[in-house]
């Protein structure tokens, strides 16, 4: 049997991926191969280009100009490594006679692969970011034929025009049956797997998550919101126009993983640059409410997400999401509101009412517990102004001659 090319895998996988379309999911591929790939690459250069314009067309949505890059070598074992952990949970998986002990030996191949290098180079994480964006939309549809004598079942794959020919006489009914992320990619063989890729593009874990995706790491990701523009595109894609329960889901999975940042020994500037953003948010909930006929009225979104009735089917995360100013507003009051509200009377007017009512639903007791855990990672407490602590060095005074 040939060998694929590299050409071929780009085809019928790399570029559906990115693009979307039907993925093709082969046998595994081995690390061999994957060196084969990569030596391929330069005569793939018509494949090559397809992809990165794909890639272009995603991140021209995010960034004004997105920067100019070329498929890489860590990118091809990152989708070879997603492609490995598919062919997993492959309805055909069990027909290829695949072993437990050769499960295990694709799984270890595909954590080899993903285990790439993580990067802050801006140019390389939107690369990588554009490849894997829709890794958490992925889904199969799986089709069940029944007719009058039987019935038949095809697991992402089209039933043969035979089986679905003259509906009406041999009555004919096709049931649709659509397998997301939390059976694809969160079932133990493949979450080691994916987890290990998610943590190499953080910037698609703040832009996309969904509810089985492994939880974000901050400290991978915080050097994300240090850039203006990304920082922004992420805090306007967390925060649709949708119902409030919708509105709050991505705001309050970044709160939760705060959370968690927060039991670790993370460095203070870190803490202090997610608190600032997580406050964005808030006060991006308070924009979106300007044009309600009563300026002083409670928030239709906190009253609906933050109900006590609500209470146990609340996100996690949600609550450190909204009492977050308040507590930062006791550890130092200059990240509790972002700068410029004051400035706006509406806007301020709209920040004093979520404030309020965020008070009183959630309490104070549980403001001033989110405040003790600041005040840990806090070590010098309130910051200085820069002005107040840089002095010109004094020159030094020769000794006069004896």
């Amino acid at each position: 049997m040939a060998k694929l090319h590299v050409k071929d895998f780009l085809t019928n996988f790399v570029k559906p991926l990115v693009a979307g379309g039907e993925l093709h999911v082969g046998a595994p591929i081995p690390l061999p191969e994957l060196d084969r790939w990569d030596r391929e690459l330069n005569d793939a250069s018509v494949e090559t280009v397809d992809v990165d314009e794909a890639r272009v067309a995603v991140l021209s949505t995010l960034v004004c100009r997105p920067p100019a890059f070329l498929l890489e070598a860590d990118e091809l074992a990152l989708a070879a490594g997603l492609h490995n952990a598919l062919f997993l949970v492959h309805p055909r998986a069990d027909q290829w006679s695949v072993s437990d002990r050769q499960r295990r030996k694709i799984i270890d191949t595909s954590l080899a692969m993903v285990s790439q290098p993580l990067t802050r180079n801006r140019t390389r994480v939107m690369a990588r970011h554009a490849l894997l964006h829709k890794l958490m939309f992925l889904t199969r549809r799986d089709i069940t034929v029944s007719w009058w004598t039987g019935r038949a079942r095809f697991q992402g794959q089209r039933p043969p025009s035979r089986l679905t020919a003259w509906k009406g006489m041999r009555r004919v009914r096709e049931d649709v049956t659509v397998v997301d992320f939390d059976e694809l990619l969160a079932v133990p063989d493949t979450a080691p797997v994916i987890a290990t890729l998610l943590r190499r593009t953080p910037l698609t874990q703040l832009l996309d998550a969904h509810p089985g995706a492994p939880p974000l790491h901050w400290e991978d990701a915080v050097f994300l919101l240090r850039d203006a523009e990304l920082a922004r595109a992420i805090a306007y894609r967390l925060v649709p126009d949708a119902a409030p329960h919708h509105q709050v889901t991505g705001p309050a999975r970044l709160a939760a993983a705060y959370e968690q940042m927060l039991e670790r020994a993370p460095d203070e500037g870190d803490v202090r640059a997610v608190g600032a953003f997580l406050v964005h948010l808030n006060a991006l909930f308070c924009l979106a409410e300007l044009n309600l006929r009563e300026p002083g009225a409670k928030s239709p979104l906190i009253s609906t997400v933050l109900a006590a009735e609500a209470a146990g089917q609340r996100p996690r995360g949600l609550a450190t999401l909204f009492a977050l100013p308040g507590a930062l507003a006791i550890v130092d009051p200059r990240l509790a509101m972002p700068p410029g509200i004051a400035e706006l009377p509406a806007l301020a007017q709209r920040w004093k009412v979520h404030r309020s009512q965020t008070s009183e639903l959630l309490g104070e007791a549980v403001i001033e517990a989110l405040a003790a855990r600041l005040r840990r990672h806090f070590r010098s407490g309130v910051m200085r102004d820069p002005s107040e602590v840089v002095q010109l060095p004094i020159a030094a005074v020769p000794d006069a001659p004896g």
